[in-house]
């Protein structure tokens, strides 16, 4: 953990013992209810959504430092990994920019060349309260500017006290796993009375590389002028971070209000198939919430904004020196400006009217300072100058109750995208002509967009339901995709959003893409919904112009080998199923409930105009799972399985991987306000290829686009023994 961690760590421990302290010495102890205003309604969610509860979050503060890996407890959702902190939500082969991200109703956009810092990078899994995703069909309502699912990430909601009452309020915990000697730690202390209520949260988490269940390349050197690795340890994977956030709310009546401010220090983040590595990412996140309650509805109002300044470079395991060329410092500065207003009308007892604008912001910077005297000099490279993305959105949804049987859903979302960049030069004149061409292009994009969905669900008992529905979804072609201009692969192979090792140069005639999906899901429990349950969907999406890859103009593609490629507008067509069942299968007086839970994904991904397979896509996946539950215990065995994958990307060289199955253990104790959780993952320390973990490019030369082997699928982590706490005051 570096110095600044430790004594963040140190200063918030001792200062909630403090203030808890003296808090406590002032008056007799005394159990104060507390009032948690507009909280999550996870009771009754928008149609055809999934989600995931407080009580379900909390279990991954153990098993992660990465708050995309919550998307695993959703069915039809996953995860490809990046950094340690930084994965991409993965649902039904779509993920990143594809699918709609949102945290606390902001939807925030990356500012690197890599995408190392998506939006749930910004949260450690203790600030989650829950997650809502929307699978399947996506109200309008929701929001747009894509072509995928939905995830919704909810904060905790602000907590009061009851009328003249204060109440002081904290928790801490912490977390050890033995691989990569990951260690993390929380800390949150609150006070507040009937109206106001502040709250101070953060976390620090720290890792080194992980290690893999075997030997996968020769030991030795990472790199020239690097220290030597195991042939076992995956070079470019270790972390440290740091979050920490502020928060006021005050409450009036049916009003509620709220500010935070979330302050991110990342001094590094490897990544094991990137070619470059975070080596700072500092972050100021502001939001502004507002809420009323009237007897016709309510209104939501939020406004946001982000300032991003990301540097990469090599880190400990890549070659940094290139002659007399040290390292290649790359800079991006991103600006986030946003503005969201919701409202819900009752029309009357059986019609809700929901519509909505926003107004989104991108600004980018996306810089390359020089470095020696060769190559990368004597000029600054301007990856995107100036580069800005706005959202103008408008929405109106409709949902009506038939009969106690019958309801349907349905709306339309008016989606408009303005883009443009400034002119670019390069390092030198080796540039000229490549930026010439890009300079003497417009650049200027504006791109309407339209949305629409429908569905119906139909619950003829209280034991089963069944949903159906199609939806026309559109999304634009990110800066980086449309921006990027230079084809030399030592500066391709920067641009990277994938994790696939290749290099990537933008288009400006990309279009949007669009997608149409259809969806039947059904759902079917016993009658009091705790004996067994059991969950089904099937669906299909057809995409227009989906942005896939080709040869770069003017280069030609190796099979095998790392290649330059260009975004282009393509086909593709994504069919699949999930499935899901819960079952209790004993209980007992003196051993608890044991119940036997499942899941099963299965999903055929295909580029249709090249009929190649998508990259990063697993076939199959799954779990079966045995749980204990007691008063006091919650107990695991669970079984994690991939299929095999042998439909690749051939224009990516992506491997192909084999199937593979994993065993994990968890075990937590809760006593009063405590509760310990250990665990052993991966615990016959399995060495596997998931194909959603990208292509292996941790060591080595990794500036030259084939300085470095292809074809070798970053491997998982092997076993691991885990233990950690957390602990709540009043």
């Amino acid at each position: 953990m570096p110095a600044a961690g430790k004594v963040l760590a140190t200063s918030l421990v001792v200062s909630a013992a403090a203030l808890s302290g003296r808090a406590m010495a002032a008056t007799p102890y005394i159990s104060i209810p507390t009032v948690t205003v507009n909280q999550f309604d996870l009771t009754n969610p928008i149609l055809g959504a999934q989600t995931l509860g407080p009580s379900q979050v909390a279990k991954y503060g153990l098993k992660t430092s990465n708050t995309a890996d919550i998307l695993d407890g959703i069915l039809g959702g996953s995860v490809f990994k990046t950094g340690g902190v930084s994965g991409f939500p993965v649902v039904h082969g779509l993920m990143d920019d594809q699918l709609h991200v949102s945290y606390g109703g902001m939807q925030l956009n990356s500012a690197c060349p890599n995408h190392m810092n998506p939006i749930l990078s910004y949260l450690f899994p203790s600030q989650v309260g829950a997650v809502t995703a929307y699978t399947g069909i996506v109200p309008v309502s929701v929001d747009g500017n894509s072509i995928g699912a939905s995830v919704v990430v909810h904060p905790a909601p602000p907590k009061f006290a009851m009328p003249g009452k204060t109440r002081v309020s904290g928790s801490v915990g912490g977390y050890y796993r033995s691989n990569g000697s990951a260690t993390g730690g929380h800390l949150a202390a609150s006070i507040a009375n009937d109206a106001f209520s502040m709250k101070y949260s953060g976390d620090v988490s720290h890792a080194s590389d992980y290690k893999a269940g075997g030997d996968f390349h020769p030991s030795g050197p990472a790199a020239m002028g690097r220290s030597s690795i195991g042939g076992d340890v995956v070079g470019s994977s270790a972390y440290s971070t740091s979050n920490q956030q502020i928060q006021f709310a005050y409450r009036h009546g049916s009003q509620l209000a709220d500010l935070s401010v979330n302050l991110q220090d990342i001094p590094y983040e490897y990544y094991p198939n990137q070619r470059m590595d975070m080596v700072e990412n500092k972050s100021t996140l502001i939001h502004f919430n507002y809420r009323d309650r009237f007897d016709w509805g309510n209104v939501k109002l939020h406004l946001y904004h982000q300032d991003i300044h990301h540097t990469m470079d090599f880190g400990s395991d890549k070659q940094y020196m290139y002659g007399t060329t040290s390292g290649m410092p790359m800079k991006s500065h991103g600006h986030i400006d946003g503005a969201k207003l919701d409202g819900t009308i009752h029309l009357d007892s059986a019609n809700l009217l929901r519509t909505g604008l926003l107004f989104h912001s991108f600004r980018l910077n996306d810089y390359w300072p020089p470095s020696g005297t060769g190559m990368m000099a004597p000029n600054t490279f301007d990856n995107i100058n100036d580069g800005h993305s706005n959202r103008y959105d408008a929405y109106v949804e409709w949902r009506g109750q038939w009969s106690s049987q019958w309801s349907t859903l349905m709306g339309v979302r008016s989606d408009t995208v303005e883009q443009n960049a400034g002119e670019v030069h390069g390092y030198n004149m080796m540039y000229n002509m490549q930026a010439a061409a890009f300079n003497a292009q417009p650049h200027k994009k504006t791109d309407r967009n339209w949305d629409w969905s429908l569905q119906a669900k139909f619950q003829p008992t209280a034991m089963q339901k069944y949903t159906f529905g199609v939806m026309r979804q559109e999304r634009s072609p990110n800066l980086y995709q449309r921006y990027t201009w230079s084809s030399m692969p030592m500066v391709a192979v920067m641009n990277n959003l994938v994790g696939d090792g290749n290099g990537y140069v933008g288009n400006l005639n990309l279009k949007p893409e669009v997608a149409y999906t259809a969806v039947l899901s059904g759902e079917w429990a016993s009658i009091n919904h705790g004996l067994w349950k059991i969950r089904a969907d099937a669906y299909l999406t057809q995409i227009h112009d989906y942005i896939g890859e080709q040869c770069a103009p003017g280069t030609t593609c190796q099979a095998g080998k790392f290649n330059v490629l260009q975004y282009v507008n393509q086909q593709a067509r994504m069919s699949g199923a999930d499935a899901s069942g819960k079952v209790l299968l004993a209980q007992t007086r003196t051993a608890g409930e044991f119940f036997l839970n499942g899941k099963l994904s299965y999903i055929h991904a295909r580029n249709t105009e090249t009929h190649d397979g998508l990259f990063g896509i697993a076939p199959w996946q799954g779990k079966v799972e045995l749980a204990q539950n007691t008063a006091h215990w919650d107990n695991a065995v669970d079984v994690q399985f991939v299929g095999a994958k042998t439909n690749v990307s051939s224009i990516q060289s992506e491997p192909q991987t084999k199937g593979y199955t994993i065993v994990n253990l968890h075990a937590a104790y809760k006593t009063g306000n405590v509760t310990i959780r250990a665990g052993i993952d991966n615990v016959f320390n399995r060495l596997y290829y998931n194909p959603q973990n990208g292509v292996y490019v941790g060591q080595g030369m990794t500036m030259m686009l084939n300085g470095i082997p292809a074809g070798i699928t970053v491997p998982g982590p092997g076993r691991s023994f885990n233990i950690g706490f957390d602990a709540h005051f009043a």
